[in-house]
């Protein structure tokens, strides 16, 4: 079975609720998609200027627009488009859809558009992303960014954001591209995915998706650190608490917080799960709290709470990836966990070996693996670089890479 027709069926097995014609999110009623809103995925509901950055030579817009959410049905969401200054080349600016890292579990509010530095809070909560550097880099290159807050994320979101869901981060980033041309007629048809982190993991996936739209031509990928292997991360996480015993609180933080976000993506598609099934009730109790906070005060709020109860915090199960609905979650949405994921177009892949969020050993064993099933993949990592230093540390050889895919 293709990697994709396996994903989607995955996820539509998953799938137990229909939105209905009024749906509540963040305290507030949000109508329907009208019918001429309804014709398809990347139709375009409204677009303004929006403030961009001195260091970013061009200009912003904000999209509202249509895309198709994990339930099947369509819903509105918000995409940013930069353009570079100055007259278009000829064919279009080339594009470049980008996809952020870990905002938020579950926050609509912690969205990239809402926030200057474009990553949805990070930065101001004390993770300097660098994503402002990265898009200001490609707009002054001559690119044009569409940057979609992501399904569930933004003012404009009705539904909640399904984190992790791999069909729903790609068809995000292709909605983004798609509505980006009916706004502005000066772009290419073709693009490449870029992705940092989470947004790593979002754009493996969009060559799976993107026959979507084939008026586009879908070039190839470039994930920087990608968010994978999740098992495989929370299980070197163990043994090097055994290793590091001074740092072993942090280690087991880092497990409980991996675990929560996949139970927490999990619930948004399947709201029967039972987190009890995989976490104690302390972790469990969290929750609630955890999807309403921007990702750095959930990470405290959650080290909070294992520091109050010490040994004695009943977080997650050792065997948690063996359940049934998290085995399947993870098989749907994460390459490592998909024995039969495959990637055609030229990838470009690239960590820091001092991250803490996405380790060397799995993300190469992950490349190995799809290079042994031919896939056309470019690994490097950049020593002495973390999860967020490792983007500017990168910088070259992603422009080089992206270079390169547009001149073919």
């Amino acid at each position: 079975m293709h990697a994709s027709t396996f994903r989607r069926a995955v996820t539509h097995a998953l799938v137990m609720t229909i939105l209905s014609s009024t749906i509540m999110t963040a305290g507030s009623t949000v109508p329907a998609l009208a019918v001429e809103e309804a014709a398809s995925s990347g139709a375009v509901i409204s677009h303004k200027p929006h403030n961009i950055s001195p260091h970013i030579k061009g200009r912003a817009e904000l999209i509202v627009h249509t895309m198709q959410s994990v339930s099947g049905d369509l819903t509105r969401a918000s995409t940013l488009l930069f353009v570079p200054d100055g007259q278009a080349p000829k064919g279009g600016w080339p594009v470049i859809a980008w996809a952020h890292g870990t905002t938020t579990p579950g926050n609509k509010l912690c969205a990239p558009s809402l926030t200057d530095e474009l990553d949805g809070g990070l930065t101001k909560d004390g993770f300097n992303s660098d994503y402002q550097f990265e898009i200001s880099t490609l707009v002054n290159a001559g690119y044009a960014v569409v940057a979609p807050d992501l399904e569930g994320l933004g003012e404009a979101a009705t539904v909640p954001y399904p984190y992790f869901n791999a069909s729903s981060l790609a068809r995000s980033l292709i909605s983004g591209v798609v509505a980006a041309h009916k706004v502005d007629g000066n772009l290419s048809k073709r693009y490449v995915a870029v992705g940092h982190s989470d947004g790593g993991h979002a754009v493996l996936g969009v060559e799976a998706y993107a026959d979507e739209a084939p008026q586009l031509e879908y070039k190839g990928t470039v994930a920087i650190a990608p968010y994978t292997s999740i098992d495989a991360y929370v299980k070197e996480l163990a043994q090097r608490a055994v290793a590091n015993p001074d740092k072993a609180s942090d280690y087991r933080l880092l497990q409980n917080f991996n675990v929560a976000l996949m139970t927490t993506g999990l619930k948004v598609i399947d709201p029967s799960f039972q987190a009890s099934s995989v976490m104690g009730p302390d972790l469990e109790a969290q929750l609630n709290e955890f999807t309403t906070r921007c990702s750095v005060p959930a990470i405290g709020g959650l080290s909070k709470a294992m520091a109050a109860k010490g040994a004695t915090f009943d977080g997650f199960r050792q065997d948690w990836a063996s359940d049934p609905k998290i085995a399947a979650f993870l098989a749907a949405n994460d390459p490592a966990a998909n024995p039969t994921f495959r990637l055609k177009k030229p990838t470009f892949i690239s960590l820091g070996p001092d991250d803490a969020f996405v380790f060397l050993n799995t993300t190469r064993a992950l490349v190995a693996r799809l290079k042994a099933d031919g896939a056309a993949v470019t690994y490097n990592d950049y020593p002495g670089t973390d999860h967020f230093t490792v983007i500017r540390a990168a910088q070259p050889d992603t422009m080089s890479f992206l270079k390169q895919l547009f001149a073919d």
